[in-house]
């Protein structure tokens, strides 16, 4: 379910906790003693006419502050305020879930044959998983979202990553008084029960109702879900040549496919990435050598356009491209591109990884060699006549740092679109910067 409080040491939590992290309003008793609200583990809004509210803020702009506030203290504290708020609540709830299940019926009615009944089961799912049949209960959640008018708060303190943490697992561990406790004396008491708060998992994401997102970040979504679940379309290369992932061309159809300006990014064998590509320059063969474009000035973005017309062919919202650079170190920089709703294909994420060509170990160097295509390279330089022993071995680590660099980013890659390929809601969509 929604993990809203994700532990911030973990790779995603952080921002996840950040941007997510919940509130929940100060006791009576606490406002009384006067406890100064740099003494708490929760953030304190104060607003007009009603007193302070204690706990971590969701989101603040000009217009608005939203605060996640545990139900049953806003009950006890501001109960006809809590009685208003939960009156709206449950009206918006049942309003965005039926925008939820119009979304994904018409998402459906997108695909045809095979994609189609992958998407099915996976709607199917999720309907159940997220109960979308049945009748909304905001009440079953422990905590709600209060949105306050900006003009109405006085001020906002906010608290950091680390005493978040700490009010996050005092009520996950049930703790009396959460939203008034010194962050010194709660630390303590979780110690006490034996409580090992660095590597604490927190799993409170369940217990909120999820905001409807925007029709932007829906047809993020999409995109996600799709390129999780159904084929891709993936290409990769150099210099401006690219071809699809896993052609598996044989030494003749990769000789003529660089001839006539696919690269050699398509070829099978150690994930089919262009470090045959690299071995072919770095050994000095002249079909594998840069092209010269004779002064002529090329579009800049006309090396997307065959993974552009293949995603559209094939229905995607998605394709992903990994570029190399070569050099002493190698780089592979992996893109996911998406189409918005103008019909532009943008960048959705990148990750790049580094490997250094003469660090790569002797075991690196000898799986590379052993790659069938490698082998066919290798025979190709002794026909031209090119190549000595050094020049073989550079190349080899040249192919090694490729294939290293490469694994990485698409293991990146595969990881950020994995954690939203499960839940048509959750979590959040996360924007690279």
């Amino acid at each position: 379910m929604r993990d809203f409080f994700s532990n911030p040491t973990s790779v995603s939590g952080a921002s996840v906790l950040l941007a997510f992290a919940f509130l929940v309003a100060t006791e009576a008793s606490a406002q009384k003693k006067g406890l100064e609200p740099n003494r708490l583990a929760v953030d304190t809004v104060s607003v007009r006419k009603l007193g302070r509210i204690h706990g971590i803020v969701l989101d603040e702009d000009a217009r608005s502050v939203s605060v996640v506030v545990r139900r049953a203290w806003l009950e006890k504290n501001f109960p006809e305020f809590a009685k208003e708020h939960f009156a709206t609540e449950e009206k918006s709830a049942s309003q965005d879930r039926e925008k939820i299940k119009q979304r994904l019926v018409s998402w459906q009615e997108e695909y045809e044959n095979d994609d189609r009944k992958v998407i099915d089961d996976f709607v199917d799912e999720n309907v159940k998983l997220l109960g979308l049949d049945e009748p909304v209960d905001v009440s079953a959640f422990q905590f709600t979202v209060v949105k306050l008018d900006r003009k109405l708060v006085r001020r906002t303190f906010k608290q950091g990553d680390d005493r978040h943490l700490l009010a996050g697992i005092g009520w996950q561990e049930n703790l009396e008084g959460v939203e008034s406790t010194n962050a010194t004396v709660l630390k303590r008491k979780l110690e006490d029960q034996k409580v090992d708060i660095d590597n604490y998992e927190l799993t409170l994401g369940g217990e909120i109702a999820m905001p409807l997102e925007s029709d932007e970040d829906w047809q993020i979504r999409k995109s996600l879900i799709e390129f999780g679940l159904l084929s891709r379309v993936e290409y990769q290369g150099s210099n401006g040549l690219f071809l699809r992932r896993g052609a598996n061309l044989n030494a003749g159809e990769a000789m003529k496919a660089m001839l006539q300006g696919g690269g050699l990014g398509g070829l099978g064998g150690l994930g089919g990435f262009s470090h045959i590509d690299q071995l072919g320059k770095e050994l000095g063969l002249p079909e594998f050598q840069d092209r010269n474009t004779g002064g002529r000035q090329r579009d800049e973005n006309s090396w997307m356009k065959p993974m552009i017309e293949a995603a559209e062919k094939e229905n995607r919202r998605c394709f992903s491209v990994a570029k190399m650079t070569q050099g002493e170190t190698i780089a592979v920089e992996m893109q996911l591109y998406h189409k918005v709703a103008s019909n532009q294909w943008v960048p959705l994420a990148t990750f790049t990884n580094r490997e250094s060509v003469a660090e790569q170990s002797e075991d690196d160097v000898g799986m590379v060699a052993q790659d069938p295509n490698v082998t066919r390279i290798m025979e190709m330089a002794k026909q031209f006549g090119v190549g000595d022993q050094s020049m073989l071995e550079k190349a080899l680590k040249s192919g090694a740092a490729t294939k290293k660099a490469l694994g990485a980013s698409m293991a990146q890659l595969d990881e950020f679109v994995e954690q939203y390929s499960f839940e048509v809601d959750n979590p959040p969509i996360e924007k690279q910067r």
